[in-house]
């Protein structure tokens, strides 16, 4: 409640605490019992069950069923409009479909790594930005769409209008995988991420795509 992007988007909501997500369904259904409210009830527990044991798995099942409960105790206990939906979708990436970056082609001018395993990027050493790009697409083009930073600027991944801060920002190469696959580091020595199966943050409809169901009044 109290991280940068909460405090940005609700500068001024109120914060109530609840023990579990049946907690937070009572409280959302009481705030939203004030006329003019607007209530943001949040359930982290089904994009931790996915980033764990996948979304193909018995616990996203399960989880899910829970949230579906909360969701059919909100429809029938409020008069209110209620949007369901999500931040973002999910595929499973089991181990063997993890690639460990270890040809020197393709990491010995990347000075850092940043993103998401399934949507690098990649900052080169001055002057090798260009050979970066092609190497990767040489190897990965067939699981990744590779592409420079004007190149994914061009194309509108962030938006109509980038602003020069944060363009400088974005890597030199970026690494979108379009296959089930993740891309790791092999110079690094902390692997917790790799204990992750379901993940997101590339291109594809899987992740991109995400629900909107209205409930109560918006049914």
């Amino acid at each position: 409640a109290t991280s940068g992007f909460t405090t940005a988007v609700f500068p001024h909501g109120i914060h109530r605490d609840a023990a579990d997500l049946d907690d937070r369904v009572e409280k959302a259904i009481e705030a939203a019992a004030v006329p003019g409210t607007l209530v943001y009830l949040y359930a982290p527990e089904l994009d931790t069950a996915g980033h764990r044991a996948g979304w193909e798995s018995d616990e996203w099942a399960a989880v899910l069923e829970q949230i579906d409960r909360a969701a059919r105790r909100l429809h029938a206990a409020s008069d209110a409009g209620i949007v369901v939906t999500a931040d973002h979708g999910m595929v499973d990436v089991p181990a063997h479909r993890q690639i460990i970056v270890d040809d020197a082609a393709l990491r010995d001018d990347v000075t850092d790594v940043a993103g998401e395993p399934r949507m690098l990027h990649l900052y080169a050493r001055e002057g090798s930005a260009a050979r970066l790009v092609e190497a990767w697409r040489t190897a990965e083009g067939e699981r990744a769409w590779v592409l420079s930073r004007d190149e994914a600027i061009d194309a509108g991944l962030f938006g109509a209008r980038v602003a020069p801060e944060a363009a400088k920002r974005i890597g030199d190469v970026i690494v979108a995988a379009r296959s089930g696959v993740a891309y790791y580091d092999g110079r690094t020595d902390d692997i917790s991420s790799r204990r992750m199966v379901g993940q997101h943050g590339s291109l594809t409809e899987q992740e991109r795509i995400v629900p909107l169901i209205g409930l109560a009044a918006w049914s």
